[in-house]
Parts: C-alpha cells; sequence; structure tokens
C-alpha cells in the first residue's frame, strides 16, 4: 500500500498543474491588409482574434483558404470558428456570431477609365460587368439586387486580374483589400478607385460553428475577451502595430 500511495504522489508532482487550454482551430481565406498568411501575425485582425481568445484562456491556429472551403470546414464542424465574416440572416443559420471586431467599408472598385464617378441606382449599373469573391456578403441591397452579369471569383486576387484586364467593370469590396491584392499581383493598385456612393460599412465578426460541441460557450467566452483587450487598451495597441490607427 505504502508503494502504491508514494507512485500516486510521485505522479501527481510529475503531472501538470493546470488543465492545458483547448485549442480552437480557425480559418478564413487571404483578405490583406485585414488578414493574411503573409502578413505578420496574420494580420491585425487575425492578432486580435488570437488575443482575445488568449485572454479567454484559449489557444488558436489558423489556417488561409478560399472563403468557400472556409465556410464550409466551419458549418461543417471540421474547424471551429472563420474570421473576419460579414453577417447575413443566412449565415446566421450556420454559425453563432460573436460582437464586432472591426468595421469595414466596402465599395464598387473601378478603374480610372470607367465611365462613372457616381451612381445613383444598381439599375443604372446593370449593364456592367461587375466581380465579387465566391460566397461573400457585401451589403443587403447589394445581396438582394438581380444583377445580370455578376461574376464571381474564388480569390481577391482573380477578381483583381480581372479587373485590371478588363474581362469585369467593377469589383464589389473593400478598396483597400483590392489595392493590396494588386500590388502582390504587380497590378497599380494606385489606380483603382470607389465608384460613389460607397456600398455598405460592415462589421468583422468571428463566426463560430454551430456544429461544434460549447459553441456558444466559446462565442461567450471570445467575446469576454474582445470586450476585456478593448477595456485594457490592448485592442488599440495592436491596430497601432500595424498602422491602423
Amino acid at each position: 500500500m505504502k508503494k502504491i500511495t508514494k507512485f500516486f504522489s510521485a505522479l501527481a508532482f510529475a503531472l501538470p498543474l493546470t488543465i492545458q487550454a483547448q485549442t480552437v482551430e480557425l480559418t478564413t481565406m487571404n483578405w490583406p491588409p485585414f488578414y493574411g498568411d503573409s502578413l505578420e501575425r496574420g494580420g491585425f485582425i487575425t492578432a486580435i482574434v488570437d488575443e482575445a481568445l488568449e485572454q479567454a484562456g484559449y489557444d488558436s491556429t489558423i489556417e488561409f483558404t478560399a472563403w468557400q472551403n472556409a465556410l464550409d470546414v466551419v458549418k461543417s464542424g471540421d474547424k471551429d470558428a472563420i474570421v473576419g465574416g460579414y453577417y447575413s440572416e443566412e449565415r446566421a443559420q450556420e454559425y453563432y456570431f460573436s460582437i464586432p471586431i472591426y468595421t469595414v467599408l466596402a465599395g464598387l472598385i473601378k478603374k480610372p477609365d470607367f465611365p462613372l464617378n457616381n451612381y445613383d441606382s444598381f439599375e443604372s449599373l446593370d449593364q456592367y460587368n461587375i466581380a465579387k469573391i465566391k460566397a461573400t456578403v457585401i451589403g443587403e441591397s447589394f445581396d438582394n439586387f438581380p444583377f445580370s452579369n455578376l461574376k464571381e471569383y474564388p480569390e481577391v486576387k482573380n477578381a483583381v486580374k480581372a479587373l485590371d484586364a478588363g474581362e469585369v467593370d467593377l469589383y464589389a469590396d473593400s478598396l483597400a483589400v483590392a489595392k493590396a491584392a494588386a500590388e502582390k499581383e504587380g497590378v497599380d493598385g494606385s489606380q483603382l478607385q470607389i465608384l460613389l456612393p460607397p456600398l455598405e460599412e460592415n462589421d468583422l465578426y468571428l463566426l463560430i460553428s454551430k456544429s461544434i460541441p460549447n459553441a456558444e460557450e466559446l462565442r461567450d467566452a471570445f467575446n469576454k475577451g474582445l470586450i476585456s483587450i478593448q477595456g485594457s487598451g490592448r485592442y488599440d495597441e495592436i491596430l497601432a502595430e500595424f498602422n491602423q490607427q
């Protein structure tokens, strides 16, 4: 009996004092300057998500992939959450949404030779070829309009190349994202402009799979972690580190 007691006493000292933190498996697309595999720490949105989860007691990993694939693997529960999605009622059927992480301005991006600088209705634009990323949400009014010539591309770089080559006339996205992709692909990003007025101001969220255990617990923990780093000033420090202020 003494030997057994000594064995378990020794084992107790050998074991870690705390339970290992759960690892949250994240995914998203490449969307510089907000997030991407070529950016330090995966970009400033990824850094915010990572630190909010850490504050809540979680570790995290991230995989960058095509947007449609990110939606699919999180919907199925193969990954836990998507970094940086917009809200839609359709998405809310499959994912829990965090509180907002950051706000992004979306618009219709054009080259200088496009014949319009302003528009007053989507009907006036329906004659043009418009690009968007497959399975993305742009804004309620844009998404609900039955555009005749809407083309979907798998990644930002494909849409930017199509815009530069004249395959499409307009591209619906963030101007900052389009310019970052253009620079990476050797396209002159300085020529890209927003057709006025812009489309929408959209909040970015963490989208948590409803197919994983404790999904609501993860959402609530992330929300508390995000509020904590906002309240401590760490959120603003991350933005400053990435020159976003």
